[in-house]
């Protein structure tokens, strides 16, 4: 349940009393705000009455809060197009998690081929010539395998880092925003 707040403030020494679920602080701060932007158009032309210093004041807050959207939404296009450009990266770190783990099967199938061919060189001793030859060959098929696995490695770890520089970037223009609309504020 919000709670409204009551809060007396001065507005072009006239006093105003503000009802709102805002807090306090906030009210008076959007009110000394209204005041300073009044003060500074009669400052700059005497002959404004109330009422025209008012309108200009009004006007004058209309187009910064114009411009304010408009600017968060062209930071709001930009954040969409970086979020995308992100998931390119994730999206071949998802492929190459999927290509290490096809790798790592034919490795593991590989792995349990050469154990099955070992045995049946102890026990049929007429093959050992042949079976030796498939040995040395899948021994080869296994060097292909890891050399082929320590690059999908070095791929990953290369799209891992890629990521992160990502993320930090996007962390940044965040940041970068956040101060800048903390500033325009």
């Amino acid at each position: 349940m919000n709670t409204k707040n009551k809060v007396v403030v001065n507005i072009y020494d006239t006093e105003y009393t503000i009802v709102g679920e805002s807090s306090e602080e906030y009210i008076t701060y959007i009110a000394q705000k209204v005041d300073e932007t009044m003060r500074e158009i009669a400052n700059k032309n005497g002959r404004y009455n109330t009422t025209m210093i008012a309108v200009l004041t009004a006007l004058n807050l209309a187009d910064f809060l114009y411009k304010a959207q408009e600017e968060i939404s062209l930071l709001s296009e930009e954040n969409k197009k970086l979020k995308d450009e992100a998931a390119a990266p994730l999206e071949e770190l998802d492929r190459l998690k999927k290509e290490f783990e096809t790798i790592k099967e034919k490795f593991n199938i590989t792995q349990e081929a050469l154990t099955k061919t070992q045995i049946e060189l102890g026990v049929i001793s007429k093959e050992k010539e042949s079976l030796a030859k498939e040995n040395k060959d899948l021994k080869i098929q296994l060097d292909v395998s890891n050399s082929t696995l320590k690059e999908m490695q070095n791929k990953l770890f290369e799209s891992q880092i890629e990521l992160l520089k990502t993320k930090k970037e996007l962390d940044e223009l965040k940041a970068m925003r956040h101060n800048k609309n903390n500033k325009n504020k």
